[in-house]
């Protein structure tokens, strides 16, 4: 029979049939030689898989239709008996495995080739190579003579990098539409680029999750919408010196658009689109791991910039104001797509970058807090006088609320073990450290509110630290909860996934409603 794709789990070669299943034991015997007892459970298995329905058999000479979820359960059935995967780690590889199935069903691929693709990415998670981590399918799979890739899998994916091409370039051309209304020059609209630079970059994003995702007509229009008529709100605003609004604008907007990319990036499939909080868990990562790459792929940019400038001065020919307006912000508003294409690539993937970079930075970061809190105590008057210190003690309690969540995203600490790992240890220190933090600065807050009266920018400060600080005693209340073992970790991650609208509630604040409190000034 046809094979559509690599299997990269062994538990996908089962489902091969059975004129097949003989010649891929009886392979499997040879390949894994000193491996006896793990091939012996893979035998095992074969045999008792045999046993099931096969997703596609032939009786007198008629196909039987392809039954999914029969086959999703015999699949089930075939991980617990295999394997030593928990419950609740097989309810996540079902949600995943219907995840891609419903991604490539969307693409246009039938239900028998988008099971068999699956069980493929299936694969390449964790969990499952941690079962059969020895094992080189990939060999094996040339040993058998298996085709590792088909003309339809090579035809979806050229047809996705044009995509990515045309949504890159039309990020750059977006940047253009200010030129077309005589508002070309950088240096003297900076401020009207800067308001509109999120749209610019996360348009062709959502436009990407659109092509990728099935999702009703009627959400798609509600969400998309968000980003002309945003466009349209920061434009017809009339802000004024000095501009604290609009600069409150440009900070928040973003994080606006974020939220507005979550029901994009996570479709309407019950039990696991955007409401699910494992879905908006994995979008946090998803945003994590696109800024690495984009910060990645930026400073190759610059480097490529370099070069060009250098290459053309040798040749005494001015290349900068092709750099400045055109090679600058195509490569800029197109490097966030490109991003969001390289991690959605791998998104079978359980860990990632960014829970890795958490792990690294939650000790760093617990040691800056505590000096902060030292300096504090030497000079306590610091707080309330000098206004730098109460900006960047937002900006490290904002980096310190984005580790704890990419903390969660870690595999390990998704299972309910009897012992509690150190770095959730690590991360409730860190947690701690950040609420006195946030109380000093919010002390801090509250006597220049006492002395300079209310402004768009005290507010907007005052704001963001009250809902920071609820956000991080309700995890420290949790952690330490988790840590009597009062609470699952999962708990924690469900709530804390509620939680996260409500800094898109307060951006949408800060944007619509704060330029007209207080005089688009």
């Amino acid at each position: 029979m046809k094979v559509y794709e690599k299997h990269n789990d062994p538990s996908a070669l089962f489902l091969l049939g059975n004129d097949f299943e003989k010649s891929v034991t009886h392979h499997l015997t040879i390949f894994f030689q000193g491996l006896r007892p793990l091939c012996t459970a893979i035998e095992n298995s074969t045999m008792q898989y045999s046993k099931q329905k096969h997703y596609i058999r032939q009786q007198k000479g008629k196909l039987i239709m392809f039954d999914i979820e029969e086959q999703i359960r015999s699949w089930k059935a075939h991980i617990h008996a295999t394997s030593s995967i928990d419950n609740n780690e097989v309810k996540n590889l079902e949600s995943l495995l219907r995840d891609t199935i419903t991604e490539l069903s969307g693409q246009g691929v039938n239900e028998e080739e988008a099971f068999l693709v699956a069980i493929r990415r299936l694969g390449d998670s964790e969990i499952i190579e941690k079962e059969f981590a020895k094992i080189s399918t990939e060999e094996l799979c040339h040993q058998l003579y298996m085709p590792l890739n088909t003309s339809m899998t090579q035809k979806t994916e050229r047809k996705e990098l044009v995509v990515i091409l045309a949504l890159t370039l039309f990020g750059g051309l977006l940047s253009k539409i200010p030129a077309l209304f005589g508002f070309g020059d950088f240096d003297t609209y900076d401020l009207l680029y800067l308001k509109n630079a999120s749209l610019f970059a996360f348009t062709p994003v959502a436009m990407y999750f659109l092509y990728k995702r099935k999702i009703p007509l009627s959400k798609t229009l509600l969400a998309i919408a968000f980003f002309p008529l945003a466009a349209l709100l920061v434009n017809i605003y009339p802000y004024q010196e000095p501009y604290h609004t609009a600069i409150l604008t440009i900070i928040h907007l973003p994080i606006l658009s974020l939220i507005f990319l979550v029901p994009l990036y996570g479709g309407s499939a019950k039990g696991t689109g955007w409401k699910s909080p494992k879905t908006r868990l994995d979008f946090i990562r998803f945003i994590g791991e696109a800024f690495v790459y984009a910060v990645l792929i930026g400073m190759g940019g610059m480097v490529l910039i370099l070069l060009t400038l250098g290459t053309f001065e040798l040749i005494k020919v001015d290349a900068s104001p092709f750099v400045v307006y055109w090679m600058g912000p195509f490569g800029l508003f197109g490097l966030f797509t490109v991003a969001a294409y390289l991690v959605d690539q791998k998104k079978s993937l359980m860990g990632g970058i960014a829970p890795v970079l958490a792990r690294i930075f939650t000790p760093l970061f617990s040691l800056v807090l505590v000096s902060l809190i030292i300096a504090f105590l030497t000079s306590p008057n610091q707080a309330s006088e000098n206004r730098s210190m109460l900006i960047w003690f937002d900006v490290i309690l904002a980096f310190v609320l984005a580790l704890t969540l990419y903390s969660m995203c870690s595999s390990e600490q998704k299972k309910n073990t009897s012992r509690f790992p150190l770095w959730d240890v690590m991360t409730f220190v860190l947690i701690i450290c950040a609420v006195l933090v946030d109380l000093i600065a919010l002390w801090g807050i509250l006597a220049r509110l006492q002395t300079f009266g209310f402004s768009a920018n005290r507010t907007a400060a005052l704001g963001e630290n009250l809902l920071l600080l609820s956000n991080l005693i309700f995890l420290a209340i949790g952690y330490s909860r988790y840590m009597a073992k009062n609470m699952s970790f999962s708990r924690i991650v469900e709530l804390q996934m509620r939680f996260l609208p409500l800094y898109g509630i307060w951006a949408a604040v800060v944007v619509i409603l704060f330029p007209l409190l207080f005089g688009f000034r």
